[in-house]
């Protein structure tokens, strides 16, 4: 990833923090949730994923198998193993 690019997406991460650290809602539910006598810990975890627009899908057979070739693309495939979802066949 390049240095400008790599930029944007700091930008935008912070741009994501920005607009919920900003709502006036999330404070008002957390404060209702506290005086009901929890401890609030919030975690989020967002995943940016960035492809060139001319990138080919990856098959996830091979054509001479005679089945159709996937539309998946690398992303579609990283997330979906790190579900723990085979993506062979």
């Amino acid at each position: 990833m390049d240095d400008r690019l790599k930029r944007l997406v700091e930008e935008l991460g912070a741009a994501i923090n920005d607009s919920i650290s900003a709502s006036e809602q999330i404070p008002g539910v957390i404060a209702q949730i506290e005086g009901g006598g929890y401890d609030v810990l919030l975690f989020l975890n967002a995943t940016i994923a960035i492809m060139k627009r001319d990138e080919k899908p990856v098959s996830l057979r091979a054509q001479t198998s005679g089945r159709l070739e996937s539309g998946f693309n690398l992303e579609d495939v990283q997330f979906l193993k790190s579900m723990h979802i085979s993506v062979n066949r």
